[in-house]
């Protein structure tokens, strides 16, 4: 794809997979991108996955001398040596077993562009060996109002450099093993042009995916903290997504709280006290990722072992059957049963949930 800094655009997927590569293979990579698309987060997990420590270091706040290091004043001799600073672990003996992920490139100092080359070019600093496979760095867009610099040539040519662009499904993918709530994932299914909004410099807050992560952790804050009431919920989730797209998910909210007590029913002992296929579409979604997220939720709170909650899963599936909810609802809804849940909770041993599941899968296998 075509843009102005004639790189190529990646997604989550692409550049966790490149990471790894250029990870094992001692060679350095850049990541650009919006705020908030997982640049920091990708590698990590990309140094994780290749089992080797992580060396955080933020340019932004770095000055020359702390990369460098200070002249050794103690030392007697003719020769200057540099104490080399703590955030830069020199390599002692053996194999590196790290990597540097220094973030916030495009916000260095002009003035750490030569010790930063050293360190990318040599893996050393002042001559001395640093325990580093790889180096990571990771940057923002100009048009962002970060305070970004034009980055040195002679950087740029010291690595492979992208842009990490954002894909909904894998975004997703990861929010679902990282605890995102099921209402955020619910609204944002509905909503995906909301799931990382336009970059704007005047605006203080926007959508994004590390703002609906933070906005996530909140709602679940709330929920022990026994905040329900709407506008407050609202107020919460505005502050970290703005208030456009806070107001959506208020009417969300709405929705849910208003179906909640007959989701409860449903699942408790299979009736219901409204007709489902009487609401409007907006109201149908929000009906089904209300059921699927207390489905999931009284799993979770019962002993695995329970047979009971199989129960749940029953009604759950007969009310999906009944009212021949359309296949894309049923996906946004129990896409909150990733693997790791259904293999915790043996949920592969409730045969009509199972298949259903299946089923699913096949409808959207077919569509592909």
């Amino acid at each position: 794809m075509g843009n102005a800094l004639n790189l190529q655009e990646i997604d989550q997927e692409q550049a966790l997979h490149l990471a790894k590569f250029f990870i094992r293979s001692g060679q350095n990579i850049f990541f650009f991108g919006r705020r908030g698309v997982g640049k920091t987060q990708i590698a990590i997990q990309a140094a994780e996955s290749c089992k080797l420590k992580v060396n955080y270091i933020n340019l932004s706040v770095i000055e020359r001398p702390d990369l460098a290091g200070y002249p050794n004043m103690n030392v007697p001799g003719e020769v200057v040596t540099f104490k080399s600073p703590v955030f830069l672990p020199t390599l002692e003996k053996g194999k590196p077993d790290s990597i540097l992920l220094f973030d916030e490139v495009d916000k260095a100092s002009p003035e750490v562009t030569a010790p930063l080359l050293e360190i990318l070019l040599h893996k050393s600093i002042n001559g001395k060996p640093l325990n580093a496979v790889a180096c990571i760095l990771t940057g923002n867009f100009v048009n962002e109002g970060a305070y970004s610099n034009i980055i040195s040539s002679a950087l740029l040519d010291r690595g492979a450099k992208f842009i990490l662009s954002f894909n909904f499904e894998k975004w997703v993918d990861w929010a679902k093993g990282h605890g995102v709530h099921d209402l955020i994932l619910g609204f944002l299914h509905s909503n995906p042009d909301l799931a990382c909004g336009k970059v704007e410099e005047t605006t203080y807050a926007s959508p994004s995916p590390r703002a609906w992560t933070l906005a996530s952790d909140a709602l679940i804050k709330a929920r022990d903290l026994k905040i329900v009431d709407i506008e407050t919920v609202t107020q919460i989730i505005s502050g970290y997504v703005g208030s456009e797209a806070g107001l959506k998910f208020k009417i969300w909210y709405e929705h849910y709280r208003k179906f909640e007590p007959s989701v409860l029913n449903l699942l408790e002992d299979g009736t219901m006290s409204l007709n489902f296929k009487e609401l409007a579409p907006t109201e149908q979604v929000v009906f089904v990722v209300s059921a699927c997220h207390w489905a999931k939720h009284k799993l979770l709170a019962e002993n695995p072992k329970t047979k009971n909650k199989l129960a749940y899963l029953e009604h759950l599936c007969n009310f999906l059957k009944q009212n021949n909810v359309s296949y894309e609802i049923q996906t946004v809804g129990l896409n909150t049963f990733d693997g790791e849940l259904i293999t915790k909770y043996k949920l592969y041993d409730h045969k009509a949930f199972f298949e259903h599941l299946g089923m699913l899968e096949k409808v959207w296998t077919l569509k592909k």
